[in-house]
């Protein structure tokens, strides 16, 4: 015999059953049809999410280019990938190879200077060094003005018989040497202005780098003497080092011992020019009687560790 269920249970029944859903859901998968106003957010997350993505691959395909570069030409694959994005990186400035990174950054380039005091000694300054230019922003504005005025080196000349025989790329020459002059002269008249007024003359120092073998053989440190070079500047004639019959940056050496920045004799060796019959130098520092005593080789001193 079936028992009859009676109203005060079926109430409670159907309290506890919660609501009755509506048109359009399904209890256990939600809502049906999404609404407009949720949708809309959604579809911008996308489009920006899009946009951010290609940037990002803006940014990082060029250098992976320059670095698939080979005898052959670029790679088929990177040179597939890149093209979408060669008008966007070139409009940004972006297709940039960053060749002065890992894994072979080369060497790196640097700034002497020396301004004559009244009692004949020299106050030297290396630009960059991170022990003097502070905070990092401004020891790397030093950096790149020391990289910019390395790329910008030409050597004098031409030869006079380069105006009879190609006289466009002599007088081509003409202009990238007088570019670079005018450069260096920029940076000497600053130094000046910022000395008091004291004479200054600036060189260019290139810090390289051991070879894989080379370290294998006898570890040294990246700051070790050897590993800096004066660079000359001289006329390349026949790939021979000619005598320079032009000016030429020489810092002479002082006429008295130590340095008035503290460095003691290490300023005064590392301030010891190019050989005595090297010709004067353009920047007023080297009429100095001093430069007489230069010594035989371009040497210098191990500065502060540089970039």
């Amino acid at each position: 015999m079936s028992k009859r269920r009676s109203p005060s249970n079926r109430t409670q029944r159907d309290a506890s059953s919660g609501p009755e859903p509506l048109a359009g859901h399904d209890e256990a998968d939600g809502p049906l049809d999404q609404p407009a106003d949720e949708a809309a957010p959604r579809r911008w997350k996308l489009i920006a999410s899009g946009l951010i993505l290609f940037h990002l691959l803006a940014v990082v395909l060029p250098p992976l280019a320059f670095q698939t570069f080979s005898l052959d030409g670029p790679s088929p694959l990177v040179g597939t990938l890149i093209r979408p994005f060669a008008g966007y990186g070139q409009f940004l400035h972006m297709d940039r190879g960053y060749a002065f990174f890992a894994p072979d950054p080369g060497p790196s380039h640097l700034i002497q200077a020396a301004s004559t005091n009244a009692d004949g000694t020299l106050t030297e300054r290396m630009y960059p060094d991170r022990n003097d230019q502070w905070p990092r922003l401004l020891y790397h504005r030093h950096f790149m003005l020391a990289e910019f005025l390395n790329d910008s080196y030409w050597p004098p000349g031409p030869p006079n018989e380069m105006f009879e025989s190609d006289r466009p790329a002599a007088e081509l020459w003409q202009q990238r040497r007088g570019r670079y002059e005018w450069i260096r002269q920029s940076m000497v008249d600053h130094l000046k202005s910022v000395n008091e007024g004291r004479e200054v003359a600036i060189r260019r120092l290139e810090h390289g780098l051991p070879g894989l073998q080379e370290y294998t053989e006898e570890p040294i440190a990246l700051d070790d003497p050897r590993l800096y070079n004066v660079l000359l500047d001289q006329p390349i004639f026949s790939d021979e080092i000619a005598p320079a019959p032009v000016t030429t940056e020489v810092i002479p050496a002082p006429e008295v011992n130590g340095g008035a920045d503290g460095d003691g004799d290490a300023t005064s060796n590392s301030l010891e020019g190019q050989s005595p019959d090297s010709p004067a130098s353009d920047s007023p520092a080297s009429d100095s009687p001093a430069s007489d005593a230069a010594s035989t080789e371009p040497t210098t001193t191990k500065p502060e560790p540089q970039s």
